[in-house]
């Protein structure tokens, strides 16, 4: 076993470990306690002066909940919905007034949405007709599985980094990027397999799924080694707090970034969890709709560890090397 640590050490970790619980508690309970829609984007089919009037109440009763855009008819709005500009609409019709939702955007949108309808059908006095244009399937009824898949590669991927980090530096550096880019296709795989072939919480979209999961587990392992090169353990904790902590709690699987306070929500629209998830809910319930963005994201984040990684690894042997050619130069020749 490995020696004790001495009591002043330990005494030191407790008041750590105590803190942490303070930030953890602090931040997640300050994302989700209280979630209230910012500007959630709403379709509308009516008249213009049925538009206006609408807009008028919910500049009263909801103040900045909710972003409404005009569209010409039910199809035009339904086909908004499935391409993912907006997360569900109002249609009003003669004799009734139709609500168009999309549960698998997210159950809180789903039931801002339910609210919006009820109250608008009140007020145009019309019994409201809800239809969901794209369900959740009974084996993700809730619609977290997006979110358990983006935490099931999340932590052994940065587990994995800190392997190499750690316990790995004295292999190449062509060895340890080998090592990673197998670790970050096997997790695309196995991940995929789990959720799509074994558990079928997400079926039907397994090579979709798995190549998704290669690319978010290379992100995490890029960030978190590239952060680790660049910082040492200072970049660990960066790394954990940054992509565990504050991109889980801002990632918006249990609720949709919209309804997140404002500091939070502009974070995690820029980490890679939530577009991770984002890119993963549209490609199992939207045919790959607006996934592109999403994906831009990721890449940019793993590009940017690799970066990290490069810097750290190249620098220090270009600097020494600099430093031996300018005392070749200042020192007289025989």
């Amino acid at each position: 076993m490995p020696a004790s640590l001495s009591p002043r050490v330990l005494v030191s970790l407790t008041a750590a470990f105590i803190a942490a619980v303070f930030v953890f508690a602090g931040v997640y309970t300050a994302t989700q306690h209280n979630p209230t829609p910012h500007q959630l984007r709403v379709g509308i089919v009516a008249p213009d002066l049925m538009v206006g009037i609408i807009n008028t109440g919910l500049k009263v009763k909801a103040p900045g909940y909710f972003s409404l855009r005009q569209y010409p008819s039910e199809a035009s709005l339904t086909s908004a919905i499935k391409d993912r500009k907006v997360y569900g609409g109002y249609v009003y019709r003669k004799d009734s007034g139709l609500l168009l939702t999309a549960s698998a955007a997210g159950k809180a949108a789903d039931a801002a949405l339910l609210s919006l309808g009820t109250e608008v059908s009140k007020t145009l006095r019309q019994p409201l007709v809800p239809r969901d244009v794209a369900p959740l399937t009974s084996h993700d009824s809730q619609g977290l599985s997006s979110y358990t898949y983006q935490y099931g590669v999340l932590v052994p991927s940065f587990v994995f980094a800190v392997l190499i980090f750690m316990f790995a530096h004295g292999l190449s550096l062509a060895w340890r990027f080998g090592l990673s880019a197998a670790y970050s296709v096997g997790a695309g795989i196995i991940g995929a397999l789990t959720v799509d072939q074994i558990v079928g919480a997400l079926p039907g979209h397994f090579f979709a799924l798995a190549a998704l999961g290669a690319l978010y587990a290379a992100t995490a392992v890029l960030v978190t080694w590239g952060l680790a090169a660049v910082l040492k353990y200072a970049g660990l904790a960066l790394a954990g707090l940054l992509l565990i902590l504050v991109g889980n709690s801002t990632g918006g699987g249990s609720i949709n970034q919209e309804f997140l306070p404002d500091f939070f929500r502009n974070i995690g629209q820029a980490l890679p969890n939530g577009p991770f998830i984002r890119a993963v809910r549209d490609t199992v319930y939207f045919d790959g709709a607006n996934t592109h963005r999403a994906m831009l994201v990721i890449a940019l984040w793993a590009l940017g560890g690799l970066v990290l990684v490069l810097t750290a690894e190249k620098l220090p042997g270009l600097m020494a090397r600099s430093k031996k050619r300018s005392k070749a130069t200042l020192e007289p020749t025989a």
